[in-house]
């Protein structure tokens, strides 16, 4: 394919604009051909970085624009569902935010139509693409840890998200525990067998209308017998802190990073550091590397480095660490076949 591939972006809450100033910028082989939200004028204001392409409040508009080749959906989850199908029925390759689906049901079937189909689908899931998480896992694959026995991961948000957008994520499970629960596959290379949660509110008490939580732990065991502990919050305060240790029979490997510089100020006054607010920061060079991936696949040829089985196996952990939280007790996962 020698001509650029047309991008049309559904959504433009956080994610959809951090994609529409990542192709706007430059994504080799890509243009922005559309845009779609519902609230015009948020779509207004996003056009700014994307002066080229069309606006529209009804995202089958957006697909149905000429010179659209492919589609980054970053809708709400609760609209996952609906605007896949879309998608799909237009037979467009797709990068879906995460989770795939709210449910494991609706991403089974998500996932079994795109496969069927033979619609590339690929999920975004970028910690896959970071630097740091890639050398991670090179170790991790050459054994330079060892056997793998543990997994550790912390996912702490500086401030919980409101209660509108709580409404429309799926659960704290679902739209922060996935990441962890892929990572965790990804960088053991074994499928979470059983999870047992725990959690609680906190900070955030209005979350309660969601029958949700604001600080989780979720400990596992994969097939192989590796085991893992994983803490989700809402509310550092502090600053967004994502860090992940992998521990074998010959030392560990640590991904850690918190602090937007490497600068740490030490006066009478006491020590300070700058700590990162987001994660549009600290994964910003993972944002535009896994576009670039999905464009040079579609392009070149080959199967997304994310698959909907991927974005299947995630939401299937995460329902089954939301049953687990219900029930106070250790659950089976139970993955279709």
């Amino acid at each position: 394919m020698q001509d650029a591939l047309g991008l049309a972006v559904i959504g433009l809450g956080t994610m959809g604009q951090i994609h529409v100033r990542n192709i706007a910028g430059g994504i080799h082989g890509a243009r922005l051909v559309a845009m779609a939200d519902p609230d015009l004028l948020r779509g207004r204001e996003a056009s700014g970085a994307g002066a080229q392409s069309s606006v529209f409040g009804d995202f089958r508009q957006a697909l149905d624009c000429s010179g659209v080749d492919a589609v980054i959906v970053a809708s709400s989850t609760s609209t996952h569902g609906t605007v896949l199908r879309e998608v799909l029925a237009r037979r467009l390759p797709v990068l879906c935010e995460k989770p795939l689906a709210a449910s494991s049901q609706e991403a089974l079937s998500l996932h079994r139509a795109f496969k069927q189909a033979g619609i590339p689908l690929q999920i975004g899931f970028m910690r896959r693409f970071d630097p740091s998480y890639r050398r991670a896992f090179e170790l991790v694959s050459e054994g330079k840890v060892g056997t793998v026995y543990h997994y550790g991961g912390i996912s702490r948000d500086a401030v919980a998200p409101s209660a509108e957008v709580a409404r429309c994520s799926g659960g704290f499970m679902a739209d922060t525990g996935v990441h962890e629960f892929d990572m965790a596959a990804w960088l053991l290379g074994a499928r979470i067998d059983r999870v047992f949660a725990r959690g609680g509110l906190f900070v955030s008490h209005y979350l309660a209308e969601s029958e949700d939580v604001d600080l989780a732990h979720v400990s596992f065991i994969t097939q192989s017998g590796t085991m893992g502990l994983v803490e989700l919050s809402r509310n550092a305060m502090y600053g967004y802190d994502i860090r992940t240790e992998v521990l074998g029979s010959k030392g560990a490997v640590r991904i850690g990073v918190s602090a937007a510089t490497g600068t740490t100020v030490l006066t009478a006054d006491g020590v300070r550091s700058d700590h990162l607010q987001g994660y549009m920061s600290r994964f910003q060079e993972a944002y535009r590397a896994e576009v670039e991936d999905f464009v040079s696949k579609l392009r070149e040829g080959g199967d997304p480095a994310v698959t909907g089985e991927d974005g299947l196996r995630a939401v299937t952990v995460a329902e089954a660490a939301e049953r687990s939280l219900r029930a106070g007790r250790e659950v089976e996962v139970i993955y279709a076949e």
